[in-house]
């Protein structure tokens, strides 16, 4: 039997989320089943379990195959020592989910069902925690930056990881008024959040 290469399966995995995406926009995460994105797919059940096989590895794909490459890009940045500001930060993180990337209420339904389903829990969590790191160094430089030669180590790192919570929390409020009310334009909402707090 010939062996299957590591681009094929990556291909047919982005095949399946892409229908998974579908089915779960349309009927919801709590109403899409394997079944439903077998049919969505074209494909065998066999195939599709032999990729995800449950809702929580399906929120890990698709989440890795969005979210963390702008992340890592935001990562490699601060990496670097270059000193994105947090507008600059929150902007490109919340493209992923105005270029037609990531559906902002198919987000919101895996945070409800996260909240009754323990897998799905750990996964977000997990994501949570590496989001949350990621900020923290993208943010860093420009912390340093701002805070001067003076400022301490420690006092740095406080002060990223309060800011990179900030930048997630204005993220999950832009996606939760996305998912609600429907289109907004990041440039709009970020300048928005400035605007209401003098920055």
């Amino acid at each position: 039997m010939p062996k299957v290469s590591h681009e094929y399966r990556e291909a047919r995995r982005d095949e399946i989320a892409r229908a998974a995406v579908r089915c779960l926009e349309r009927n919801g995460v709590r109403d899409t089943s394997i079944a439903d994105i077998v049919v969505e797919s074209g494909l065998s059940i066999g195939a599709i379990y032999s990729h995800f096989t449950n809702k929580a590895e399906l929120a890990r794909y698709i989440v890795g195959r969005f979210l963390i490459p702008r992340i890592d890009e935001l990562e490699a940045a601060g990496s670097r020592g270059d000193a994105l500001t947090p507008r600059e930060i929150l902007s490109e993180m919340l493209r992923v989910f105005s270029d037609g990337g990531l559906p902002a209420p198919l987000v919101v339904q895996f945070w409800a069902e996260a909240m009754v389903d323990a897998e799905l829990h750990a996964e977000m969590t997990r994501t949570a925690g590496r989001l949350g790191a990621s900020l923290t160094t993208a943010v860093t430089p420009w912390v340093r930056e701002r805070a001067g030669d003076a400022a301490s180590a420690p006092l740095i790192a406080q002060q990223s990881a309060q800011t990179a919570r900030t930048i997630a929390s204005l993220a999950q409020g832009y996606i939760a008024n996305k998912a609600v009310f429907g289109p907004r334009d990041v440039a709009e909402y970020v300048d928005s959040v400035a605007d209401a707090f003098g920055a």
